[in-house]
């Protein structure tokens, strides 16, 4: 009897390892990576939803429950009526608890305000346990068939942080996009696999607006024979081979730092990325006042910068924004253009460096200048010299 309660508890343990991996797997593909702070109230969410279930099938089967949730059995001696009471509380308790964690999820300035509207809120709650519970439970089964599709395809995949307003999703698309295209990926726009669709769905419909930001609507997957783009309100997906991948990557987030994506998750740093993208749009004018301008607020920046209380990777990704907009700023200075250019809007030789005349060009000119001021410079003497 020992023999078998301690084979049924290593079959217990690696059949949760093997379902919290694939219960990872089912967020991963519902949010996408969400940044740290909103991570664990998401977590709340997806464990407290399959929590609900299992209380629920507790109500009518309590050992069933109770095993599921610590493997143990019940013993004989114990009253079923006392377990079903308990289970039937929790199932009751649970769903405002959710719903008040989805309030955390969001800013507060964004909280409803008054206290029908928070009620409201609390008791949606109900709708959206149900929803991610049924949602999750899906994703339990199509998670693995779809990671092994990608691992069969031998693709890799990249995750990279990006925060998408509902009303600018579609906008964002176009510009990576065309990003790729100009980079020689060319992609076509499809709609997600029915296997993430179908669930997304539900649980849009049941969670009303409580999810918004975190799970698209229509999720758009741009793809091509090597490489394929899923933009999520908050995470975006890159997969193909691993170089690809790589230089994707690369230029796709280059391209959203001039987008209406945020690549920060903090308030302070999204009004930072804000301000850059200000000087960029103003740099797009082209004209000489609009240098100086963006020299002037480029300074102001930075020193706000260094004393933003914002996480390292924020920075690191503020000071890469900068860069690129003091790119743009040289090469308007250097006459090479007479505005900065997106990846969304010119080919990468037109971005970068590369169309930077080389050195024996650039002395042409400035030989042929000198020349011009030797001559006028002898003939303002010969002119001199024949006036004594």
């Amino acid at each position: 009897m020992a023999i078998l309660q301690a084979l049924f508890a290593a079959i217990g343990r690696s059949l949760g390892k093997i379902l919290n991996t694939a219960f990872g797997w089912a967020t991963v593909l519902l949010f996408g990576k969400v940044p740290q702070n909103r991570q664990i109230y998401l977590s709340i969410l997806a464990f407290g939803s399959v929590f609900w279930l299992v209380v629920l099938i507790g109500i009518a089967f309590p050992s069933a429950a109770t095993f599921l949730l610590a493997l143990v059995t019940v013993p004989g001696w114990v009253d079923r009526t006392w377990i079903r009471l308990a289970m039937t509380a929790a199932a009751i308790v649970l769903p405002a608890v959710m719903g008040v964690v989805s309030l955390l999820i969001v800013d507060p300035e964004e909280r409803p305000q008054g206290m029908l509207d928070t009620a409201r809120v609390v008791l949606r709650g109900y709708a959206l346990t149900l929803g991610l519970a049924v949602t999750l439970l899906m994703l339990l089964v199509f998670a693995p068939i779809i990671k092994i599709q990608t691992l069969l395809r031998r693709w890799s995949s990249q995750h990279v942080p990006v925060i998408v307003e509902p009303k600018d999703y579609l906008s964002v698309v176009a510009e990576i996009q065309s990003a790729l295209g100009n980079a020689d990926w060319h992609t076509e726009r499809h709609r997600e696999s029915w296997m993430i669709r179908l669930p997304t769905t539900l649980v849009t419909f049941l969670a009303g607006g409580s999810l918004k930001s975190f799970i698209a609507e229509r999720l758009v997957v741009l793809r091509s024979d090597k490489l394929e783009v899923a933009l999520h309100p908050a995470d975006m997906l890159v997969r193909g081979k691993e170089s690809e991948v790589v230089h994707a990557r690369a230029t796709v987030a280059e391209q959203l730092a001039f987008s209406e994506a945020y690549l920060t998750w903090s308030k302070e740093a999204n009004q930072l990325e804000d301000r850059i993208r200000s000087v960029w749009h103003t740099l797009e004018t082209g004209t000489n006042a609009s240098r100086h301008e963006s020299v002037s607020m480029l300074g102001s920046i930075q020193r706000d910068m260094r004393s933003a209380k914002i996480e390292y990777t924020e920075w690191e990704v503020l000071f890469r924004e900068m860069l690129l907009v003091e790119r743009g700023v040289l090469r308007m200075m250097a006459g090479i253009a007479e505005r900065p250019r997106e990846p969304a809007n010119a080919p990468p030789e037109k971005v970068d460096y590369s169309s930077i005349p080389s050195r024996p060009g650039r002395l042409r000119p400035l030989l042929l200048s000198a020349v011009v001021i030797i001559v006028a410079l002898g003939a303002l003497a010969w002119r001199e010299s024949k006036a004594c």
